[in-house]
C-alpha cells in the first residue's frame, strides 16, 4: 500500500540500500533554504535539563503578533497532524464531516480516533487556472467542513469569498492552511482574520513547509480561546519540545524578519513552479496540472487514455534515487498521478533528466488502463 504521508527517507534508503542523503526527496514539499543562523543557534542552545513551558507563552505570544491576534487565540502542536486529532473529537462531535476528494489522508486518520462520521465532496479532476477560484458548490449535508487551502494534492488555491458562506451553514469549519504562507499572494485568502468573528472556524497552519523544518513538527491552530482552552486540557502535558519552541520563537520573534522569509519562499515557489510546469508539459505522455502551491500534480496520458506512472516513479526511485509522491493514498486518485514537490533549480533540473532518461520504456509498460 502507499505511504499516507511523504518524506519517509530512511524508510526508503533501507529499502533501496543506500544512504538518505543520496536520495532527492520530492515526496515532501519543503521550502529547500537553509534556516536563518539565529534559528540554527537555538536548536543547540535550548534548555534540555528543564520540562519545556506548559503554556508556551513566549512562542504563543510569537504567533500572535505575526497574525495580529491576541495570543490566547494560539495553540501550537506537535506538528498540524496532532492539532488534527483534537479539532477531530471536536468534529466527531458536530456530526458528519464533509471531506473534499482528492484529499488528504490524515482527516479520515483523525476522524476515526472518535468514531467521526464522513460525506465525500468529490473535486472536478480538472481545472484551469491555479487560482484564487470559487470554492466548488457544496450539494450534499453535513454539520462540519474540512477545507485545505491551498488544496493537497491538487494545489488549487480557494478565494476566501468562496469560503465564508460556509460558516454561516455549518457547524464548524476547519481550514487546513499548511502550505498557504508560501503560495503568492496567498495569505491575501487566509480565513485567520475571520476568527475573532466566528467561533465555528479553527485554521490550523504548519512551521514545517514554509521553513524545512519537518524534523522538529511545529504547528499551531487559531480558533478562539474557548476551544484552544478545552484541547489544552484533553492533550498531553508536554506536546511542544523544549527544541521545537526554541527555534519556533527565534524564527517568529521578528514579525518583519518573518514577512521577509515568506517573500523569500514565495518567489521561489513562483520561479521554479513555472520552469517545472513548463519543463513536464515538453515531456510526452505527463500533463501538469495548474497549482499555486509549492507541488505539481502530473498526470499520465498515453493516446488520450489514462495511464499508470508508477514504472516511472519506480524507475527514478531505484535507478536515481529520487522520490515522487505516490498518489494512491489519496482517495479519488489512482496510479496515474503523481506529486512532485518542489526542488532548488539543480534538483529540479535532475528530477527532469531522470524523467527524460525514463520515460520512453516507462511509458512502453503503461500498456494496461491505471488502477487504484
Amino acid at each position: 500500500m502507499p505511504e499516507a504521508h511523504g518524506g519517509n527517507v530512511e524508510d526508503a534508503a533501507r529499502r533501496l540500500g543506500c544512504r538518505p542523503d543520496q536520495l532527492l526527496d520530492a515526496s515532501a514539499s519543503l521550502a529547500p533554504f537553509r534556516l536563518p543562523w539565529g534559528a540554527r543557534a537555538r536548536r543547540l542552545t535550548a534548555p534540555f535539563n528543564a520540562y519545556p513551558d506548559r503554556r508556551l507563552a513566549g512562542l504563543t505570544g510569537c504567533i500572535g503578533a505575526v497574525h495580529r491576534l491576541p495570543a490566547a487565540y494560539v495553540l501550537p502542536g506537535n506538528g498540524a497532524a496532532e492539532l488534527f486529532t483534537w479539532v477531530a473529537r471536536d468534529a466527531a462531535a458536530a456530526g458528519s464531516s464533509l471531506l473534499p476528494q482528492p484529499g488528504f489522508a490524515d482527516y479520515q486518520r483523525a476522524l476515526a480516533c472518535w468514531s467521526g462520521s464522513t460525506v465525500a465532496l468529490p473535486l472536478p479532476l480538472n481545472w484551469g487556472s491555479p487560482g484564487p477560484a470559487p470554492f466548488p458548490a457544496v450539494s450534499c449535508h453535513a454539520e462540519v467542513a474540512w477545507i485545505t487551502n491551498p488544496h493537497n494534492p491538487t494545489g488549487q488555491l480557494w478565494s476566501r469569498a468562496s469560503l465564508e458562506p460556509l460558516l454561516q451553514r455549518c457547524a464548524l469549519v476547519i481550514c487546513d492552511e499548511a502550505f498557504l504562507p508560501l503560495v503568492p499572494g496567498g495569505e491575501a485568502q487566509s480565513l485567520i482574520p475571520l476568527v475573532e468573528v466566528y467561533p465555528n472556524l479553527v485554521v490550523i497552519r504548519s512551521l514545517t513547509k514554509l521553513y524545512g523544518i519537518a524534523g522538529l513538527r511545529l504547528g499551531y491552530a487559531v480558533a478562539q480561546p474557548e476551544r484552544l482552552q478545552r484541547w489544552a486540557r484533553w492533550r498531553d502535558p508536554w506536546p511542544v519540545n523544549a527544541m521545537a519552541a526554541a527555534v519556533a520563537q527565534a524564527l517568529l520573534r521578528s514579525p518583519a524578519r518573518h514577512s521577509a522569509w515568506m517573500r523569500r519562499v514565495q518567489r521561489w515557489t513562483a520561479e521554479e513552479g513555472a520552469w517545472l510546469t513548463q519543463q513536464i508539459a515538453d515531456l510526452p505522455g505527463l500533463v501538469p496540472m495548474p497549482s499555486a502551491a509549492n507541488y505539481l500534480l502530473i498526470r499520465g496520458e498515453c493516446a488520450g487514455v489514462p495511464c499508470s506512472l508508477q514504472p516511472l516513479r519506480e524507475a527514478l526511485e531505484t535507478r536515481h534515487r529520487i522520490l515522487l509522491r505516490d498518489c494512491r493514498s489519496f482517495e479519488g486518485l489512482d496510479d496515474s498521478w503523481l506529486r512532485i514537490g518542489y526542488q532548488n533549480r539543480r534538483g529540479n533540473r535532475r528530477i527532469i533528466h531522470a524523467m527524460r532518461q525514463e520515460l520512453p520504456q516507462a511509458l512502453n509498460s503503461s500498456n494496461t488502463p491505471a488502477s487504484n
